[in-house]
């Protein structure tokens, strides 16, 4: 370093401190969570508009949980179909429920899994 050069420090930070590639459900979810922690966040995804149909079948417990923290479980619970069991069926004959309230019991308060169309952070 020569006469009149200086350091920075600390460094310089980057504009975007975390690259998320993909924007569903868990991008999205990660870069809510990241960003309420103060990270700054660039979101990336292959395609270039949101997606009209759905990236997942199921939100699971965890991720209401998740959503929770970020406020945002309750209306997302308000918007999909609670699944307290699911039934398997061989040769159009049921032959087994699942009741799915017993997993996680003690664990989590979302004792069931949540169908909905849309998993997307979107309003509509």
């Amino acid at each position: 370093m020569g006469p009149g050069s200086a350091v920075l420090y600390p460094p310089a930070m980057p504009t975007h401190q975390v690259l998320i590639v993909g924007a569903g459900p868990t991008g999205l979810v990660l870069a809510l969570w990241l960003t309420r922690l103060g990270v700054k966040v660039r979101l990336i995804d292959k395609v270039s508009e949101p997606g009209t149909t759905s990236r997942a079948l199921a939100v699971q417990a965890r991720t209401l949980e998740f959503y929770q923290q970020l406020g945002l479980a309750e209306s997302v619970v308000q918007r999909g179909h609670k699944v307290p069991a699911l039934n398997l069926w061989v040769r159009r004959a049921k032959a087994a429920t699942v009741p799915l309230q017993q997993m996680g019991q003690g664990l989590s308060p979302f004792l069931f899994r949540l169908f909905s169309r849309r998993t997307s952070m979107s309003s509509s």
